[in-house]
């Protein structure tokens, strides 16, 4: 009895599966009928790609709106609003930490053009007048020595802006002259409102200078025998960099509005090569020499530490004057082919500038004079060679 109840239960439900099948086939029947296949297909293969492509679209219009934003509505990379890539979001943060540690003033003192009226760039006419002096003693210092060489007068322009800088100048007197440039010189700086580094380069070579001292003798008299090459690295802290502005008074990118000045302190790396051929001295010179030794060659490297003081006076709306003074003592190495052989000395330098800068609107003038000297001392001999420059500049912020 009860196996013909669970047969007869499997049969009406087969039957009714049966039946959904058939009303199934039919409908699909109906709406083959209605639309074709090659129909419903197409709309829904075009209902997916449609919904894919707005979904594409719009993960692309995420991933470009800091484009738009950048060239329809201008750009700042201190804006925090806008929402870049990962990658350049985390670059962008960085520089935005390191800009404020090194470059924070305080805005009653100092004001940096570039962030409050967005004039980033410069432009300037430059004329740079240099002059090479050197003077000591030779043979247990007995001898007085004194040598300068002649103004060099470069003439050019430079622009700057956003970190990057070109500079290009020209020798006045030999191009009036017709002959090449024998001096050369290569200068880079750096400058933060904490750190102010300065790098050099300087070599002349076939040039003339004038001996004005040697021993008893006192003249005029043009020297052949003198070259000179000299490499170095300054790099020291401003302690005050809130209220003192270095770049005010030198690179121009800042503005002093009141006086302030600061401590400084840091290390130094040079070079020193100076080479004085006395052997092509006439003989009525070469007498006041001290001995038979007619070459004298100073050739060291200086490491150390330079501490000093910087000063802006603001003595008048739109006027400062600057002086600067940076003194340093260190170790120095004698080369072998030094006039006194390899030997370890003491090193003594001196950095020095001043400046006087008027600023009109966007329009500056400068006027700006530096000087660095490096002083050899041993037993027999000393000698100070010193490099001097004269500069006027003419800019314009835009």
């Amino acid at each position: 009895m009860l196996k013909r109840v669970v047969i007869l239960l499997m049969l009406s439900w087969l039957g009714y599966v049966v039946s959904l099948a058939d009303d199934a086939s039919a409908l699909t029947d109906t709406l083959l009928q209605v639309t074709p296949m090659d129909t419903i297909t197409a709309m829904d293969t075009i209902a997916v790609t449609a919904l894919s492509d707005s979904v594409l679209l719009e993960d692309i219009d995420v991933k470009n709106a800091w484009k738009k934003r950048i060239f329809r509505h201008g750009w700042s990379i201190n804006d925090t609003t806008i929402v870049y890539p990962r990658a350049l979001n985390f670059g962008f943060k960085a520089y935005r930490w390191i800009n404020h540690a090194l470059n924070f003033y305080d805005t009653t003192y100092v004001v940096n053009p570039g962030k409050t009226k967005g004039k980033k760039f410069k432009v300037m006419l430059k004329n740079s007048n240099w002059l090479d002096f050197y003077s000591g003693h030779l043979g247990k210092w007995e001898t007085p020595v004194q040598l300068n060489s002649d103004v060099t007068s470069l003439f050019g322009f430079h622009i700057s802006g956003m970190g990057l800088s070109f500079t290009y100048m020209f020798n006045v007197r030999d191009l009036l002259a017709g002959k090449f440039i024998h001096n050369r010189r290569l200068q880079f700086s750096f400058t933060t409102s904490r750190i102010f580094i300065e790098g050099y380069y300087r070599k002349n070579d076939e040039s003339s200078v004038h001996l004005h001292r040697l021993g008893k003798w006192l003249g005029d008299e043009i020297f052949y025998g003198l070259k000179r090459e000299s490499y170095g690295l300054d790099a020291y802290y401003i302690f005050n960099h809130t209220h003192y502005s270095q770049a005010a008074a030198y690179c121009f990118s800042k503005y002093q509005k009141r006086s302030a000045g600061s401590l400084m302190a840091g290390i130094y790396l040079s070079h020193q090569d100076v080479v004085m051929d006395m052997s092509i001295l006439s003989d009525q010179l070469r007498k006041f020499l001290p001995g038979k030794v007619t070459d004298y060659r100073f050739r060291y490297r200086d490491f150390g530490f330079m501490i000093g003081y910087g000063y802006s006076w603001v003595f008048h709306h739109g006027w400062l004057f600057n002086v600067t003074a940076v003194p340093s003592v260190g170790y120095r190495h004698s080369f072998p082919n030094s006039i006194d052989g390899k030997r370890s000395l003491l090193s003594t330098n001196l950095n020095g500038r001043m400046a006087l800068v008027r600023t009109a609107g966007n329009f500056f003038y400068a006027l700006t004079f530096s000087h660095e000297g490096h002083w050899y001392t041993s037993t027999n001999h000393s000698f100070y060679n010193s490099y001097s420059n004269l500069e006027v500049t003419a800019g314009f912020r835009f």
